[in-house]
């Protein structure tokens, strides 16, 4: 691989005068150093355009041109948006677009007259063995001086033209406007989302910008150019011209505070992008062990940079990843989880539109000293062909590594007793988004990563029950292939659960049936015909693409967004009924004949949560009903939105249409009572099942069922206007939207501020049950973090399963005159603080 030779250099100093000695020597070593960074910039900018397509080379050589000149001549242009980056030269590719134009080189230089910005970088993967035509470019767009919310907002109107722009050729843009000041001062922190890692990383996002940062226009980076050293002396004694310089800070305040919200951000860019927070998981874990002598890649590369010898270097910010990662695995003689990083590597630096260069020439030589097999390579390299069975184990394997550096980093924390910095708003946020997506419950549906495999349809599914008198485990089973010999082994199946709801959502939802799928089944209580007609009505009544959820989503409880009930899909007790002609009352449908039977003998419910979670439950026997219905109530919130789809399906062979209706019915009432869609006005809310009369108790934080007396309905019935009155009083003692926020499976705890400087705290349990403490004082955010301490201390089965459920914090404030609940720290939350000072 190609890398960059620098030139020795001395420091001969001829000049004796004491006084002027240091900034002579200073001023020799700015110089010099600029001219090695200069050197390895346009190293980069070389290699970043010579590993792309022409699309990708248009729109990094015209960005600087477009941030600078804010003109109707050119593409995106904002009336009035803050323009001019400082010290801004025009390149001969620009310049050539501009005489294309017939725009003159005058008016672009008549915005360096005011320059808004002081630099766009680029970082990340930019220029390095790693970028491919899928990456995104991340931008860094720099200011000092203070943007009004005006020209803040037509910056951003303009920032996002840009985008749109350059999604034109094809390529992903990511801005982040940084102020240094703002970012040394630790005051740019916005609430994380996607893109943006709020307070989990602070000095580990400036090592990852430091060890890629690529100038494409304006001023240059201080902490580059002098040694650590050097570099406390200019900024103490203000030896250096803040209008030439950018400055966003050195690492002298780095500690273990920050490895605990650095892990949780990689674990959580590691659901969209696996392979390369593999990667940055496990360069965090090695950090961990050198702590607190930690060798940060960024400073690795300012020294040989600035070393006054010669050096040959590829200064590529993810092959240096990856010897760091890999000295360290070697250390530790993990040679499993070093052949996971280079899989890891190889799989990153190969995605998206293959194009020969310089990167694909260094991939070519990291496999021959890797000693690959061919066979090996050909399995990574059609990583597109893999089917459900590859894919299973390979996700599998993600997982198990990135918890694996994510418990090691657990210990590494407790080890140093380290209070993490990270904001616990961002905490809440990242947990639950965790959460969703790598624990694991009794009825969820684990989905396969996307990125993992592009198609996973089979041409042939087979679903096979067995039942208990097979010398096999009862239950259902499911082949990726036709029937072509008695199912006897057990290694042929690839997915296998109790019920037969769970097999179809995971197939499903992970795309293995599709239209064209040819279905097969082996059941002795099942029919073909019904379970194609299943198949049919979740295909067009539940779409397999999960909508985009945002942040306020996962704020609120996961409630259901889309639910479908199948009645009698595995058990129909109307198959032994005749045709009847004369009509059925609802009430009998539960209740049938002489012998009082129920005519619903099982129901299987798959629902999509808020979280984008998809769940399955199913119930048999005469009660099935019954745990049915309960089950809507108790996952419908109180107040909360009602389901945007509700499905209702029946398969039974008679009364198809009677039940199905029936049933909606009631699903329909136990959901509008609880959302409050309407008032429950009837006094008495019972069914009668298989000659049993319940009663469904509608309380202020679950749903239960109780078994009544025909004379307890009678006396309920004689009193029902009492009993509404009784049902419907507010519980007393706590804030009722604190309903709106109940989240089974979380410790939930609630601030609300009284007028002498004391608060109270409501804890919701994982139950969901409360408990309350008044005038309470001392300081919230150490509270807050002793709770973690102490939780993290108790919950010892952390370090042997993934488990994201830590505790939630929130703040209820009062906005003219209403009452909000807010994440604790949030911006919602430090704004409000704001406007009470």
């Amino acid at each position: 691989m190609k890398e960059l030779v620098l030139a020795n250099i001395s420091y001969s100093q001829t000049a004796i005068d004491v006084s002027s000695y240091f900034i002579t020597i200073f001023e020799k070593k700015l110089t010099w150093a600029m001219q090695r960074v200069d050197a390895l910039n346009d190293f980069r900018i070389e290699r970043a355009l010579a590993a792309n397509n022409p699309q990708f080379q248009h729109v990094f050589s015209l960005l600087p041109l477009l941030l600078h000149t804010n003109c109707p001549e050119l593409p995106v242009y904002v009336k009035n948006a803050p323009s001019g980056i400082a010290q801004f030269e025009l390149s001969a590719y620009q310049q050539a677009y501009l005489a294309n134009l017939m725009v003159s080189d005058d008016v672009v230089e008549a915005f360096s007259s005011h320059s808004a910005f002081d630099a766009l970088y680029s970082m990340g993967s930019t220029g390095s063995i790693t970028q491919t035509s899928l990456s995104d470019l991340d931008l860094w767009l720099c200011y000092s001086d203070r943007l009004t919310a005006v020209e803040y907002q037509l910056i951003e109107q303009k920032l996002n033209k840009i985008k749109q722009w350059s999604q034109q050729f094809g390529v992903e843009i990511n801005f982040y406007l940084m102020n240094p000041s703002h970012f040394k001062a630790h005051l740019d922190h916005k609430d994380v989302n996607e893109e943006h890692s709020g307070s989990t990383q602070h000095f580990f996002l400036l090592d990852e910008f430091y060890r890629s940062a690529i100038r494409l226009a304006g001023k240059r980076l201080l902490w580059q150019h002098l040694s650590d050293e050097d570099y406390q002396v200019c900024v103490a004694q203000g030896a250096f011209k803040s209008k030439e310089w950018i400055d966003f800070g050195d690492f002298s305040s780095l500690s273990t505070a920050e490895f605990f919200g650095a892990s949780l951000w990689q674990l959580y860019k590691g659901i969209a992008c696996p392979y390369k927070s593999a990667i940055k998981i496990l360069l965090l874990e090695s950090y961990s062990q050198t702590y607190p002598a930690t060798d940060l890649i960024s400073k690795e590369f300012k020294r040989k940079l600035l070393s006054q010898q010669r050096c040959s270097y590829h200064f590529d910010p993810y092959l240096a990843m990856l010897e760091r990662v890999t000295a360290y695995l070697n250390g530790q003689q993990e040679r499993i989880r070093l052949a996971f990083l280079r899989m890891c590597f190889y799989i990153k630096a190969m995605e998206g539109e293959y194009i020969e260069s310089w990167r694909t020439a260094a991939l070519d030589e990291l496999v021959a000293e890797w000693k690959w097999e061919d066979e090996y390579l050909q399995l990574i390299q059609h990583r597109h062909t893999w089917k459900i069975k590859q894919a299973v184990k390979h996700q599998q394997m993600i997982v198990d590594q990135l918890l694996h550096s994510y418990r090691n980093l657990i210990h590494f924390a407790r080890k140093f007793h380290i209070d993490p910095s990270i904001m616990t708003s961002d905490i809440d946020t990242l947990m639950r988004k965790l959460y969703s997506v790598f624990e694991v419950l009794p009825g969820k549906v684990p989905l396969i990563n996307p990125n993992i495999a592009q198609n996973l349809a089979e041409s042939a599914l087979t679903f096979i029950e067995v039942q208990g008198n097979s010398a096999i485990q009862p239950g259902w089973y499911l082949i990726n292939q036709a029937p072509k010999s008695p199912y006897n082994s057990a290694l042929r199946y690839v997915r296998n659960g109790k019920s037969l709801i769970k097999i179809v959502a995971w197939s499903y939802f992970n795309g293995l049936i599709t239209s064209s799928t040819q279905l097969h089944l082996i059941s002795p209580s099942l029919d073909l015909n019904k379970l194609r007609q299943f198949i049919t009505d979740l295909r067009l009544s539940f779409p397999v693409q999960a909508p985009a959820i945002n942040e306020q989503d996962m704020l609120h409880p996961n409630e259901i967004r889309s639910l479908i009930l199948a009645v009698n899909l595995v058990k129909d007790p109307t198959q032994k009924l005749e045709a009847r002609r004369t009509a059925v009352q609802p009430s009998d449908l539960f209740n049938f004949g002489s012998c009082q039977e129920s005519l619903v003998g099982s129901v299987s419910i798959i629902y999509r949560n808020m979280w984008n979670e998809i769940r399955t439950q199913h119930f048999e026997g005469n009660d099935a009903i019954l745990k049915a219905l309960k089950l809507i109530s108790n996952k419908i919130y109180r107040s909360s939105a009602p389901p945007q789809s509700v499905n209702v399906f029946c398969y039974s062979r008679r009364l198809r249409s009677e039940l199905r209706d029936f049933i909606a019915d009631l699903a329909h009432k136990c959901i509008t009572i609880q959302t409050g869609t309407i008032s429950q006005k009837q006094p008495l809310n019972t069914l009668k099942v298989a000659g049993k009369i319940w009663q469904f108790v509608f309380g202020k934080k679950t749903v239960y069922i109780q078994p009544l007396t025909q004379q307890a309905v009678d006396l309920l019935e004689n009193n029902a206007n009492k009993y509404v009155l009784k049902q419907t009083k507010p519980q007393l003692g706590f804030p009722k939207e604190i309903d709106e926020f109940a989240s089974e499976g979380f410790l939930q705890f609630f601030f609300e501020d009284n007028l002498d400087n004391s608060f109270n705290v409501y804890i919701l349990d994982e139950r969901n049950r409360l408990e309350t403490y008044y005038n309470c004082f001392d300081a919230k955010e150490e509270k807050i973090r002793e709770i973690n301490r102490l939780y993290s201390e108790q919950k010892t089965n952390i370090l042997a399963v993934a488990s994201f459920n830590f505790p939630q914090f929130y703040q209820i404030i009062n906005v003219s005159d209403e009452i909000k609940i807010v994440p604790f720290q949030s911006k919602q939350h430090r704004d409000y603080l704001l406007q009470q000072q």
